[in-house]
């Protein structure tokens, strides 16, 4: 259970291990839409605050996975992932991410920042603004990281052999 919510945390918020790792219960905040999430800061990169939706399956929906997580938990204050009483580190949370993908069948190799791509380029396949994406991870307007993810995502949006009559 703590392994979906954390890997479904990890994509809904764009985020990188060691952010995921410094989530704090106190941080996570249901609202009638979704989760109001504060990301600290780690390793020198500014805090940031994103929101959340409902997604549209319980198996992935990241809003319904923490908060079974945190009533099975039982938590009320301290770090929103941990295996007992303290935070699970950065390892430990792609190691979580891995399992997660593995029980749900997926042979993918995940790495830190696969949930950062994975959620830029699936938005962008979903037609998300790119501000909106830029925004949730936390990327500056400049980052060419960011914008290789957007080119993945739009592919094949209006590829150039699409309806030419070939």
């Amino acid at each position: 259970m703590r392994d979906r919510a954390l890997a479904t945390m990890a994509f809904a918020i764009a985020g990188r291990s060691e952010e995921v790792s410094a989530l704090d219960v106190a941080g996570i905040r249901q609202v009638a839409e979704g989760l109001e999430v504060h990301v600290p800061s780690v390793k020198g990169r500014p805090p940031r605050e994103v929101v959340v939706a409902y997604g549209e399956s319980a198996d992935t929906c990241p809003v319904r996975c923490w908060l079974a997580w945190k009533e099975a938990a039982g938590l009320t204050k301290g770090s929103a992932f941990r295996p007992g009483d303290r935070s699970l580190g950065p390892d430990g949370c792609r190691l979580a991410i891995t399992r997660a993908a593995e029980r749900a069948g997926l042979d993918v190799k995940l790495t830190g920042h696969s949930a950062r791509r994975g959620l830029v380029t699936t938005g962008r396949k979903r037609g998300k603004r790119t501000e909106k994406l830029r925004q949730q991870g936390g990327w500056a307007p400049n980052s060419p990281v960011f914008w290789e993810y957007i080119d993945e995502g739009e592919r094949w949006e209006d590829a150039a052999t699409e309806g030419i009559g070939l």
